[in-house]
């Protein structure tokens, strides 16, 4: 009886796309690249959206629920968009509320204080892109299966 043979493609005797080789690490960098900026963004827009929704430039200024709903939001629909890595969807929600900061309103004395203040709203916003991605990753392999 003889051992069954395996021939390798020419990718895969240079190296390319199997376990944890160059395709694969590029796809894992391309889905953090693509979290990050769909995070960055739709953090961008709860801050962009503040003014034409409550009247105030910056959205903790608004009435309570506003900021913290628009987070949740921003934050579900990202993880829908994007599902993993999530470190880049806290990542991106971070820099993309400040960037929106620095570069559409006046820096202020009190610029690092809300820069420390959004590493904690950081977290509702990845707390909706974590249950969002959980649930689009369960729908998808409940599709696949059935």
């Amino acid at each position: 009886m003889s051992s069954p043979t395996i021939t390798l493609c020419d990718d895969c005797k240079r190296g390319c796309g199997l376990f944890g080789t160059e395709v694969t690490s590029s796809r894992m960098k391309n889905r953090a690249v693509f979290a990050f900026m769909v995070a960055a963004v739709t953090s961008a827009l709860v801050w962009a959206a503040s003014p034409w929704l409550t009247g105030q430039r910056e959205p903790w200024d608004a009435e309570f629920p506003f900021y913290l709903i628009a987070l949740l939001v921003a934050g579900a629909v990202a993880g829908a968009l994007a599902p993993k890595p999530l470190w880049a969807h806290y990542l991106g929600s971070f820099i993309g509320q400040l960037s929106y900061e620095a570069i559409f309103l006046n820096l202020g004395p009190l610029f690092v204080l809300g820069a420390v203040f959004l590493l904690g709203y950081c977290v509702l916003f990845l707390a909706a892109a974590s249950f969002m991605s959980y649930i689009r990753l369960r729908f998808m392999n409940a599709q696949n299966l059935g």
